[in-house]
Protein backbone atom coordinates (compact mmCIF):
# COMPACT_ATOMS: atom_id res chain seq x y z
CA UNK A 1 0.00 0.00 0.00
CA UNK A 2 1.16 3.55 -0.76
CA UNK A 3 1.54 5.42 2.57
CA UNK A 4 1.54 8.87 0.86
CA UNK A 5 -1.82 8.28 -0.77
CA UNK A 6 -4.27 10.76 0.80
CA UNK A 7 -6.68 12.10 -1.86
CA UNK A 8 -8.71 10.25 -4.49
CA UNK A 9 -11.31 11.23 -7.06
CA UNK A 10 -14.42 9.42 -8.27
CA UNK A 11 -16.68 9.97 -11.28
CA UNK A 12 -19.67 8.18 -12.84
CA UNK A 13 -20.26 7.94 -16.58
CA UNK A 14 -22.76 6.29 -18.91
CA UNK A 15 -26.37 5.68 -17.95
CA UNK A 16 -27.84 5.37 -14.45
CA UNK A 17 -27.98 2.02 -12.63
CA UNK A 18 -29.32 1.19 -9.18
CA UNK A 19 -26.44 0.90 -6.71
CA UNK A 20 -24.24 3.81 -7.82
CA UNK A 21 -24.77 5.59 -4.51
CA UNK A 22 -23.90 2.44 -2.59
CA UNK A 23 -20.57 2.27 -4.47
CA UNK A 24 -19.89 5.92 -3.64
CA UNK A 25 -20.71 5.31 0.02
CA UNK A 26 -18.42 2.27 0.12
CA UNK A 27 -15.57 4.30 -1.39
CA UNK A 28 -16.02 7.21 1.03
CA UNK A 29 -16.29 5.02 4.12
CA UNK A 30 -13.21 2.94 3.30
CA UNK A 31 -11.24 6.04 2.30
CA UNK A 32 -12.22 7.78 5.55
CA UNK A 33 -11.09 4.74 7.52
CA UNK A 34 -7.59 5.32 6.10
CA UNK A 35 -7.58 9.11 6.36
CA UNK A 36 -8.12 9.77 2.65
CA UNK A 37 -10.22 12.55 1.17
CA UNK A 38 -12.62 11.85 -1.70
CA UNK A 39 -13.47 14.34 -4.43
CA UNK A 40 -16.63 13.55 -6.37
CA UNK A 41 -16.39 14.89 -9.92
CA UNK A 42 -19.76 16.20 -11.05
CA UNK A 43 -21.72 14.98 -14.06
CA UNK A 44 -19.32 12.30 -15.21
CA UNK A 45 -16.33 13.02 -17.41
CA UNK A 46 -17.59 16.60 -17.86
CA UNK A 47 -16.56 17.32 -14.27
CA UNK A 48 -13.11 15.83 -14.88
CA UNK A 49 -12.55 17.98 -17.96
CA UNK A 50 -13.79 21.21 -16.34
CA UNK A 51 -12.46 20.58 -12.82
CA UNK A 52 -15.90 20.62 -11.18
CA UNK A 53 -16.16 18.54 -8.01
CA UNK A 54 -17.48 18.34 -4.47
CA UNK A 55 -15.67 16.91 -1.45
CA UNK A 56 -17.55 13.85 -0.23
CA UNK A 57 -17.87 13.29 3.52
CA UNK A 58 -19.31 10.53 5.68
CA UNK A 59 -22.22 12.79 6.57
CA UNK A 60 -23.08 13.36 2.91
CA UNK A 61 -23.16 9.64 2.07
CA UNK A 62 -24.77 8.34 5.27
CA UNK A 63 -28.05 7.08 3.76
CA UNK A 64 -27.52 7.41 0.03
CA UNK A 65 -27.15 3.63 -0.49
CA UNK A 66 -30.93 3.20 -0.37
CA UNK A 67 -31.50 5.66 -3.22
CA UNK A 68 -31.42 5.24 -6.97
CA UNK A 69 -29.63 7.74 -9.19
CA UNK A 70 -26.22 9.28 -8.48
CA UNK A 71 -25.26 11.76 -5.76
CA UNK A 72 -22.62 13.35 -8.00
CA UNK A 73 -24.58 13.16 -11.25
CA UNK A 74 -23.82 11.26 -14.41
CA UNK A 75 -23.33 11.96 -18.11
CA UNK A 76 -22.21 10.52 -21.44
CA UNK A 77 -19.77 13.36 -22.08
CA UNK A 78 -17.39 12.34 -24.86
CA UNK A 79 -13.73 12.86 -23.99
CA UNK A 80 -11.51 14.09 -26.81
CA UNK A 81 -8.18 12.34 -26.28
CA UNK A 82 -6.00 15.13 -27.67
CA UNK A 83 -7.84 18.07 -26.12
CA UNK A 84 -9.43 16.74 -22.92
CA UNK A 85 -6.89 14.27 -21.53
CA UNK A 86 -4.26 16.96 -20.87
CA UNK A 87 -6.93 19.08 -19.15
CA UNK A 88 -7.98 16.15 -16.94
CA UNK A 89 -4.37 15.46 -15.93
CA UNK A 90 -3.80 19.12 -15.13
CA UNK A 91 -6.98 19.33 -13.02
CA UNK A 92 -6.05 16.22 -11.03
CA UNK A 93 -2.50 17.53 -10.37
CA UNK A 94 -3.83 20.93 -9.33
CA UNK A 95 -6.18 19.36 -6.75
CA UNK A 96 -3.52 16.92 -5.52
CA UNK A 97 -5.53 13.84 -6.52
CA UNK A 98 -3.37 10.73 -6.26
CA UNK A 99 -5.72 8.29 -7.95
CA UNK A 100 -9.05 8.10 -9.72
CA UNK A 101 -11.96 5.65 -9.46
CA UNK A 102 -14.28 5.38 -12.46
CA UNK A 103 -17.79 3.91 -12.22
CA UNK A 104 -19.44 2.93 -15.46
CA UNK A 105 -20.15 0.47 -18.19
CA UNK A 106 -18.22 -0.74 -21.19
CA UNK A 107 -17.75 2.76 -22.64
CA UNK A 108 -16.50 4.17 -19.33
CA UNK A 109 -14.14 1.20 -19.03
CA UNK A 110 -12.54 2.19 -22.33
CA UNK A 111 -12.21 5.79 -21.08
CA UNK A 112 -10.60 4.56 -17.84
CA UNK A 113 -8.14 2.49 -19.87
CA UNK A 114 -7.23 5.60 -21.91
CA UNK A 115 -6.68 7.54 -18.68
CA UNK A 116 -4.47 4.69 -17.43
CA UNK A 117 -2.40 4.85 -20.61
CA UNK A 118 -2.18 8.61 -20.07
CA UNK A 119 -0.35 8.08 -16.78
CA UNK A 120 -3.22 8.37 -14.30
CA UNK A 121 -3.56 5.76 -11.56
CA UNK A 122 -7.11 4.51 -12.05
CA UNK A 123 -9.33 1.68 -10.83
CA UNK A 124 -12.66 0.86 -12.48
CA UNK A 125 -15.96 -0.28 -10.93
CA UNK A 126 -18.17 -2.01 -13.57
CA UNK A 127 -21.74 -0.68 -13.72
CA UNK A 128 -24.58 -1.47 -16.09
CA UNK A 129 -28.10 -2.86 -16.05
CA UNK A 130 -27.20 -4.66 -19.28
CA UNK A 131 -24.74 -7.08 -17.60
CA UNK A 132 -22.64 -7.09 -20.78
CA UNK A 133 -19.20 -6.24 -19.35
CA UNK A 134 -16.62 -8.91 -20.17
CA UNK A 135 -14.61 -10.55 -17.40
CA UNK A 136 -17.12 -10.32 -14.55
CA UNK A 137 -19.95 -12.66 -13.51
CA UNK A 138 -22.44 -9.87 -12.81
CA UNK A 139 -22.65 -6.08 -12.79
CA UNK A 140 -24.42 -4.09 -10.10
CA UNK A 141 -27.73 -2.58 -11.18
CA UNK A 142 -28.66 -5.73 -13.10
CA UNK A 143 -30.49 -7.36 -10.20
CA UNK A 144 -32.63 -4.27 -9.57
CA UNK A 145 -33.44 -3.92 -13.27
CA UNK A 146 -34.53 -7.58 -13.44
CA UNK A 147 -36.62 -7.15 -10.29
CA UNK A 148 -38.39 -4.03 -11.61
CA UNK A 149 -38.89 -5.53 -15.07
CA UNK A 150 -40.38 -8.73 -13.61
CA UNK A 151 -42.80 -6.68 -11.51
CA UNK A 152 -44.01 -4.72 -14.54
CA UNK A 153 -44.13 -7.79 -16.78
CA UNK A 154 -46.35 -9.53 -14.23
CA UNK A 155 -48.88 -6.69 -14.54
CA UNK A 156 -48.66 -6.77 -18.34
CA UNK A 157 -49.17 -10.54 -18.33
CA UNK A 158 -52.31 -10.18 -16.21
CA UNK A 159 -53.58 -7.51 -18.60
CA UNK A 160 -52.88 -9.77 -21.58
CA UNK A 161 -54.70 -12.68 -19.95
CA UNK A 162 -57.67 -10.58 -18.86
CA UNK A 163 -58.11 -8.79 -22.19
CA UNK A 164 -57.24 -11.69 -24.46
CA UNK A 165 -54.41 -9.72 -26.09
CA UNK A 166 -50.83 -10.22 -27.20
CA UNK A 167 -48.30 -7.71 -25.86
CA UNK A 168 -44.97 -7.06 -27.57
CA UNK A 169 -42.77 -5.52 -24.86
CA UNK A 170 -39.36 -3.92 -25.50
CA UNK A 171 -36.61 -3.90 -22.89
CA UNK A 172 -33.13 -2.40 -22.71
CA UNK A 173 -29.90 -4.40 -22.90
CA UNK A 174 -27.76 -2.71 -25.58
CA UNK A 175 -26.35 -5.32 -27.96
CA UNK A 176 -26.93 -8.36 -25.73
CA UNK A 177 -29.96 -10.20 -24.35
CA UNK A 178 -28.95 -10.70 -20.69
CA UNK A 179 -31.60 -8.39 -19.27
CA UNK A 180 -34.35 -9.66 -21.56
CA UNK A 181 -33.47 -13.28 -20.81
CA UNK A 182 -33.48 -13.00 -17.03
CA UNK A 183 -36.43 -10.60 -16.82
CA UNK A 184 -38.40 -12.84 -19.19
CA UNK A 185 -37.77 -15.86 -17.02
CA UNK A 186 -38.65 -13.97 -13.84
CA UNK A 187 -41.75 -12.41 -15.39
CA UNK A 188 -43.03 -15.63 -16.99
CA UNK A 189 -43.14 -14.23 -20.53
CA UNK A 190 -44.56 -16.42 -23.28
CA UNK A 191 -41.50 -15.90 -25.50
CA UNK A 192 -38.26 -13.91 -25.17
CA UNK A 193 -36.38 -12.68 -28.24
CA UNK A 194 -32.67 -11.83 -27.93
CA UNK A 195 -30.10 -10.79 -30.56
CA UNK A 196 -27.81 -13.77 -29.89
CA UNK A 197 -30.44 -16.06 -31.46
CA UNK A 198 -30.19 -14.33 -34.85
CA UNK A 199 -33.02 -12.73 -36.88
CA UNK A 200 -36.54 -12.80 -35.44
CA UNK A 201 -38.54 -15.72 -36.87
CA UNK A 202 -41.98 -14.30 -37.70
CA UNK A 203 -43.33 -17.67 -38.86
CA UNK A 204 -42.45 -19.27 -35.53
CA UNK A 205 -44.27 -16.48 -33.69
CA UNK A 206 -47.35 -16.87 -35.90
CA UNK A 207 -47.31 -20.60 -35.18
CA UNK A 208 -47.07 -19.81 -31.46
CA UNK A 209 -50.12 -17.50 -31.65
CA UNK A 210 -52.14 -20.14 -33.53
CA UNK A 211 -51.07 -23.00 -31.25
CA UNK A 212 -52.06 -21.14 -28.10
CA UNK A 213 -55.37 -20.10 -29.69
CA UNK A 214 -56.21 -23.75 -30.41
CA UNK A 215 -55.69 -24.47 -26.73
CA UNK A 216 -57.91 -21.58 -25.66
CA UNK A 217 -55.08 -19.12 -24.92
CA UNK A 218 -55.72 -16.07 -27.10
CA UNK A 219 -53.09 -14.06 -25.26
CA UNK A 220 -49.37 -13.91 -24.57
CA UNK A 221 -46.38 -11.67 -23.83
CA UNK A 222 -43.44 -11.39 -26.23
CA UNK A 223 -40.45 -9.75 -24.55
CA UNK A 224 -37.97 -8.42 -27.09
CA UNK A 225 -34.47 -7.05 -26.41
CA UNK A 226 -33.92 -3.59 -27.91
CA UNK A 227 -31.16 -4.97 -30.18
CA UNK A 228 -33.18 -7.91 -31.50
CA UNK A 229 -33.42 -7.61 -35.28
CA UNK A 230 -34.90 -8.96 -38.51
CA UNK A 231 -31.57 -9.62 -40.21
CA UNK A 232 -30.97 -6.19 -41.72
CA UNK A 233 -29.26 -4.42 -38.82
CA UNK A 234 -30.43 -3.03 -35.50
CA UNK A 235 -33.35 -0.62 -35.44
CA UNK A 236 -32.80 2.86 -34.05
CA UNK A 237 -35.03 5.62 -32.74
CA UNK A 238 -33.80 9.16 -32.05
CA UNK A 239 -30.25 8.02 -32.74
CA UNK A 240 -30.32 5.19 -30.20
CA UNK A 241 -31.31 1.53 -30.17
CA UNK A 242 -35.08 1.12 -30.06
CA UNK A 243 -38.29 0.66 -31.97
CA UNK A 244 -38.13 -3.09 -32.49
CA UNK A 245 -41.32 -3.74 -30.49
CA UNK A 246 -43.42 -1.45 -32.71
CA UNK A 247 -41.92 -2.93 -35.87
CA UNK A 248 -42.49 -6.49 -34.68
CA UNK A 249 -46.09 -5.74 -33.65
CA UNK A 250 -46.74 -4.13 -37.05
CA UNK A 251 -45.34 -7.09 -38.99
CA UNK A 252 -47.23 -9.62 -36.88
CA UNK A 253 -50.50 -7.70 -37.21
CA UNK A 254 -50.12 -7.53 -40.98
CA UNK A 255 -49.40 -11.26 -41.30
CA UNK A 256 -52.30 -12.15 -39.00
CA UNK A 257 -54.64 -10.05 -41.12
CA UNK A 258 -53.39 -11.61 -44.36
CA UNK A 259 -53.83 -15.15 -43.03
CA UNK A 260 -57.14 -14.55 -41.24
CA UNK A 261 -55.63 -15.19 -37.80
CA UNK A 262 -57.48 -13.44 -34.99
CA UNK A 263 -55.07 -11.74 -32.59
CA UNK A 264 -55.14 -8.40 -30.80
CA UNK A 265 -51.55 -7.12 -30.65
CA UNK A 266 -50.41 -4.25 -28.45
CA UNK A 267 -47.01 -2.79 -27.56
CA UNK A 268 -45.28 -1.58 -24.42
CA UNK A 269 -41.78 -0.38 -23.54
CA UNK A 270 -40.19 -0.78 -20.13
CA UNK A 271 -37.66 1.90 -21.09
CA UNK A 272 -36.10 4.09 -18.44
CA UNK A 273 -38.16 2.76 -15.52
CA UNK A 274 -35.40 0.24 -14.75
CA UNK A 275 -32.37 2.48 -14.28
CA UNK A 276 -33.06 4.65 -11.22
CA UNK A 277 -35.30 2.35 -9.22
CA UNK A 278 -34.68 1.82 -5.53
CA UNK A 279 -31.82 -0.74 -5.38
CA UNK A 280 -32.60 -4.25 -4.26
CA UNK A 281 -30.86 -5.56 -1.15
CA UNK A 282 -28.47 -7.54 -3.32
CA UNK A 283 -27.42 -4.51 -5.36
CA UNK A 284 -26.96 -2.38 -2.24
CA UNK A 285 -24.69 -4.94 -0.60
CA UNK A 286 -22.84 -5.91 -3.78
CA UNK A 287 -22.23 -2.29 -4.80
CA UNK A 288 -20.94 -1.43 -1.31
CA UNK A 289 -18.43 -4.29 -1.58
CA UNK A 290 -17.25 -2.99 -4.94
CA UNK A 291 -16.84 0.52 -3.52
CA UNK A 292 -14.78 -0.79 -0.60
CA UNK A 293 -12.67 -2.85 -3.03
CA UNK A 294 -12.04 0.13 -5.30
CA UNK A 295 -10.88 2.29 -2.37
CA UNK A 296 -8.47 -0.49 -1.35
CA UNK A 297 -7.24 -1.17 -4.87
CA UNK A 298 -6.48 2.50 -5.60
CA UNK A 299 -3.99 2.60 -2.71
CA UNK A 300 -2.11 -0.43 -4.04
CA UNK A 301 0.28 0.30 -6.96
CA UNK A 302 -0.01 -3.32 -8.08
CA UNK A 303 -3.78 -2.91 -8.49
CA UNK A 304 -3.57 0.19 -10.68
CA UNK A 305 -5.29 -0.31 -14.03
CA UNK A 306 -7.61 -3.01 -12.73
CA UNK A 307 -11.38 -3.47 -12.67
CA UNK A 308 -12.73 -4.64 -9.32
CA UNK A 309 -15.22 -7.46 -8.92
CA UNK A 310 -16.31 -10.00 -6.32
CA UNK A 311 -15.81 -13.69 -7.04
CA UNK A 312 -16.53 -16.48 -4.53
CA UNK A 313 -16.83 -13.87 -1.76
CA UNK A 314 -13.38 -12.40 -2.47
CA UNK A 315 -12.37 -9.13 -4.09
CA UNK A 316 -10.73 -9.81 -7.44
CA UNK A 317 -8.97 -7.53 -9.89
CA UNK A 318 -9.15 -7.84 -13.68
CA UNK A 319 -6.81 -6.00 -16.01
CA UNK A 320 -8.75 -3.23 -17.76
CA UNK A 321 -6.54 -3.67 -20.80
CA UNK A 322 -7.62 -7.31 -21.16
CA UNK A 323 -11.36 -6.56 -21.29
CA UNK A 324 -11.68 -2.97 -22.57
CA UNK A 325 -13.66 -2.90 -25.82
CA UNK A 326 -14.98 -6.43 -25.34
CA UNK A 327 -18.59 -7.44 -24.74
CA UNK A 328 -20.11 -10.40 -22.92
CA UNK A 329 -22.85 -12.07 -24.96
CA UNK A 330 -25.49 -14.53 -23.73
CA UNK A 331 -24.09 -18.06 -23.69
CA UNK A 332 -26.54 -20.09 -25.78
CA UNK A 333 -25.17 -23.29 -24.19
CA UNK A 334 -25.57 -22.00 -20.63
CA UNK A 335 -28.12 -22.96 -18.01
CA UNK A 336 -29.98 -19.63 -18.18
CA UNK A 337 -30.65 -19.95 -21.90
CA UNK A 338 -31.57 -23.62 -21.55
CA UNK A 339 -34.12 -22.63 -18.89
CA UNK A 340 -35.46 -20.00 -21.28
CA UNK A 341 -35.94 -22.48 -24.13
CA UNK A 342 -37.59 -24.98 -21.80
CA UNK A 343 -39.98 -22.30 -20.58
CA UNK A 344 -40.73 -21.27 -24.17
CA UNK A 345 -41.67 -24.86 -25.03
CA UNK A 346 -43.93 -25.02 -21.97
CA UNK A 347 -45.63 -21.71 -22.77
CA UNK A 348 -46.28 -22.81 -26.35
CA UNK A 349 -48.70 -25.35 -24.81
CA UNK A 350 -47.14 -28.29 -26.66
CA UNK A 351 -47.99 -30.51 -23.71
CA UNK A 352 -51.63 -29.43 -23.86
CA UNK A 353 -51.76 -30.24 -27.56
CA UNK A 354 -50.22 -33.66 -26.99
CA UNK A 355 -52.84 -34.37 -24.34
CA UNK A 356 -55.55 -33.17 -26.73
CA UNK A 357 -54.28 -35.52 -29.44
CA UNK A 358 -54.40 -38.47 -27.04
CA UNK A 359 -57.96 -37.56 -26.06
CA UNK A 360 -58.99 -37.42 -29.71
CA UNK A 361 -57.44 -40.82 -30.37
CA UNK A 362 -59.30 -42.45 -27.49
CA UNK A 363 -62.60 -40.59 -27.99
CA UNK A 364 -64.28 -43.24 -30.22
CA UNK A 365 -63.50 -46.03 -27.74
CA UNK A 366 -64.73 -43.93 -24.81
CA UNK A 367 -67.95 -43.03 -26.61
CA UNK A 368 -68.60 -46.67 -27.46
CA UNK A 369 -68.18 -47.55 -23.79
CA UNK A 370 -70.63 -44.79 -22.82
CA UNK A 371 -73.12 -46.06 -25.40
CA UNK A 372 -73.03 -49.55 -23.90
CA UNK A 373 -72.78 -48.78 -20.17
CA UNK A 374 -73.86 -45.27 -19.24
CA UNK A 375 -77.31 -44.62 -17.86
CA UNK A 376 -78.60 -41.26 -16.65
CA UNK A 377 -77.38 -41.84 -13.12
CA UNK A 378 -73.85 -42.53 -14.36
CA UNK A 379 -73.87 -39.35 -16.46
CA UNK A 380 -75.07 -37.30 -13.46
CA UNK A 381 -72.28 -38.74 -11.30
CA UNK A 382 -69.73 -37.90 -14.02
CA UNK A 383 -71.05 -34.32 -14.25
CA UNK A 384 -70.82 -33.93 -10.47
CA UNK A 385 -67.22 -35.19 -10.38
CA UNK A 386 -66.26 -32.87 -13.25
CA UNK A 387 -67.97 -29.91 -11.59
CA UNK A 388 -70.26 -29.14 -14.54
CA UNK A 389 -73.99 -29.17 -15.12
CA UNK A 390 -75.46 -32.44 -16.38
CA UNK A 391 -77.05 -30.71 -19.37
CA UNK A 392 -73.71 -29.15 -20.33
CA UNK A 393 -71.98 -32.54 -20.21
CA UNK A 394 -74.71 -34.10 -22.38
CA UNK A 395 -74.36 -31.30 -24.94
CA UNK A 396 -70.58 -31.75 -25.08
CA UNK A 397 -70.97 -35.50 -25.56
CA UNK A 398 -73.50 -34.87 -28.31
CA UNK A 399 -71.13 -32.45 -30.05
CA UNK A 400 -68.31 -35.01 -29.92
CA UNK A 401 -70.55 -37.72 -31.37
CA UNK A 402 -71.57 -35.42 -34.21
CA UNK A 403 -67.93 -34.61 -34.98
CA UNK A 404 -67.00 -38.29 -34.95
CA UNK A 405 -69.96 -39.17 -37.19
CA UNK A 406 -69.10 -36.33 -39.55
CA UNK A 407 -65.49 -37.51 -39.85
CA UNK A 408 -66.64 -41.07 -40.43
CA UNK A 409 -69.08 -39.93 -43.15
CA UNK A 410 -66.34 -37.88 -44.82
CA UNK A 411 -64.06 -40.88 -44.80
CA UNK A 412 -66.72 -43.08 -46.39
CA UNK A 413 -67.38 -40.50 -49.11
CA UNK A 414 -63.67 -40.31 -49.90
CA UNK A 415 -63.46 -44.10 -50.20
CA UNK A 416 -66.54 -44.18 -52.52
CA UNK A 417 -65.07 -41.46 -54.74
CA UNK A 418 -61.86 -43.39 -55.12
Amino acid sequence: MDPQFDKIGVFVSGGPAAGINAVIKGIVQEADNHGMQVLGYLNGAWGLVHGRFVQLTRQMVEDIHILGGSLIGISRHRVDEERDLPAICANLRREGVDGLISIGGEGTLQLADRLRRGGIRVVHVPKTIDNDIAGIPRSFGFDTAVHEAARMLTAIKLDAHSSGSWFVVEIMGRYTGHLALEAGLAGGCTRVLIPEEGPIDLEALLSLIQTRARCGHSWGVLLVAESAHFGAGHLQRYGRLGGVSEELASRLSQLCEERKIEARIRTSNLGYFLRCAEPTGFDRAYAAQLGLGAARFIRDPDRAGQMVTVCDDHLEGISMESVAGKQKAVDLTGARYQALTAFAAYESTQTDLADLARVQQTAPRSLNWLDRHADMETVEQMAMRLGVATQDLLEVLEDIVQVQEGEAAAGSSACSAS
